[in-house]
């Protein structure tokens, strides 16, 4: 059976158009179910209607950017150019030339531009390009292209390469669109968020910074087994409240922390008023953030780690024998006293158990797993002691104590996709770049990212308004 599909369209300009082929469909297999188009009739349908789509609306672009903005003539051809576009419904090979820049304009300038390059710089369209990173953000990239080859015209399976080069220069986008933005620029707000920020006890005047580390397996022969990963939200308000948008980013340099912190400051809002906290696990080179950010600024030692140590106390003591029952009530005055923010009785206290139970080590194991713990827990405040706070005080305000939400990102970002049983490796560009398109996935503007932004053209305003010029208006004769 033969099927005519007719593709017809009506210009802006009021032309129309019109194109025809012919789709052959087999009916030996209706016995067997196979009854209307299947996947790969509807792929071969819809790679001929891209087809013609395409090329007309190439065609029409070039109609336009043929007119020269300033003098309204028409720009000379150099030569046809053959070059494909990747889209979602195959690969369409166009025919575009090369425009000569308008001598009469601009007599000095003598080079030549595609207009097709305008559409799709990177041979491939965004919609493409979102899919593809979309897809290998999220499973490994040889099994995302075989997903996208079996729904998909032109996809080849085999060429999982592809994919991952197309994820990782949406990646390299997104940071390339980070960067050049000005990170010591803030952003103009409202008199009544001036206001806000200035009123006293408001949560919504702090900004807070929660922030985490993660391990990623590392290549084999790279030097080293892992390398570290920063994830972290900024945000305003207190518990209850949205976290912020999400960043990450591979290793744990200064520089590239404190540019991502100072963007995400602006990105919410802030003028050089209001607060700054910054709650992590107490390691260095997150603890060093506080210092690069705008003052006053204050780091807090995250209360879950705290009580994550004191948890095995916990269970330790419900297995105390009898004779021992203070050791439970001492490790609740432990944990009583660094809740209220007393770290010099805490302190004190850890060295009276310490020393009780040092009669106990020698033929007690539970003694002896105890006091090891005690030893961690007593050393991982010291070195932290001026991030340890009165999180009871600032519990009851609504405010942060800990770094759930960068302790859940990490989870969905770096554990499902680089760590755990996925059995994988990683460059550290290449799971850079991904980390940011895993981000940009999961604070929902990933189709915002790979939208492509021609650059803006400095220089001679009659080449910068050929170059860059306003969306068509296609009513021309």
């Amino acid at each position: 059976m033969h099927w005519r599909i007719t593709v017809e369209a009506v210009d802006p300009t009021g032309e129309e158009y019109r194109q025809e082929f012919l789709f052959e469909k087999d009916l030996d297999g209706l016995t067997d179910g196979r009854i209307g188009c299947s996947i790969e009739d509807g792929k071969e349908i819809m790679r001929e209607i891209q087809k013609a789509v395409v090329q007309r609306e190439l065609d029409l672009w070039v109609r336009y950017r043929r007119i020269c903005q300033c003098c309204g003539g028409q720009l000379p051809i150099k030569d046809y150019r053959t070059r494909k576009i990747l889209t979602v419904f195959g690969a369409v090979p166009v025919t575009s030339p090369r425009l000569i820049i308008c001598q009469r304009c601009t007599p000095w300038a003598c080079f030549t531009f595609s207009p097709a390059a305008d559409l799709c710089p990177d041979r491939a369209t965004p919609e493409l390009m979102e899919l593809s990173a979309r897809l290998g953000a999220k499973l490994p990239y040889r099994e995302a292209s075989d997903i996208l080859s079996t729904f998909l015209p032109d996809q080849m399976s085999r060429k999982f390469t592809t994919l991952r080069h197309r994820t990782l220069s949406v990646g390299k986008r997104i940071e390339d669109a980070e960067r050049s933005r000005c990170w010591n620029k803030f952003l103009a707000k409202e008199d009544r968020t001036q206001l806000e920020l200035q009123m006293e006890g408001d949560p919504a005047r702090e900004f807070v910074f929660t922030v985490d580390t993660a391990h990623i397996p590392l290549v084999k022969h790279w030097g080293g087994r892992t390398f570290e990963a920063v994830v972290g939200h900024c945000g305003r308000g207190g518990r209850g409240d949205s976290p912020g948008p999400l960043f990450a980013f591979e290793g744990t340099r200064l520089a590239e922390l404190d540019a991502t912190a100072s963007l995400a400051l602006n990105e919410q809002g802030y003028i050089g008023r209001g607060e700054i906290t910054v709650i992590s696990d107490g390691e260095e080179c997150l603890k060093r953030l506080t210092g690069m950010l705008p003052q006053p600024a204050t780091h807090i030692l995250d209360w879950f780690h705290i009580s994550m140590k004191l948890q095995p106390l916990a269970q330790i003591a419900l297995t105390v024998p009898e004779g021992y029952g203070l050791f439970e009530q001492d490790i609740d005055r432990i944990k009583w006293r660094l809740w209220n923010g007393q770290l010099k009785r805490a302190l004190d206290l850890i060295a009276i158990v310490r020393k009780a139970l040092s009669s106990e080590t020698g033929h007690c194991f539970w003694a002896q797993r105890a006091d090891k713990l005690l030893e961690k827990l007593s050393t991982y405040i010291s070195r932290n002691s001026q991030s340890v706070i009165n999180y009871a005080e600032r519990h009851r305000a609504g405010r942060r104590i800990a770094t759930s939400p960068a302790e859940a990102s990490v989870n969905a970002l770096v554990a499902k996709r680089f760590v755990k049983k996925q059995q994988m490796r990683w460059s550290r560009t290449g799971a850079h770049y991904l980390l940011k398109v895993r981000a940009a996935m999961l604070n929902g503007d990933l189709p915002d990212r790979t939208r492509y932004v021609p650059p803006e053209n400095e220089g001679s305003p009659y080449v910068a308004s050929l170059l860059n010029p306003t969306p068509p208006l296609l009513n021309v004769v």
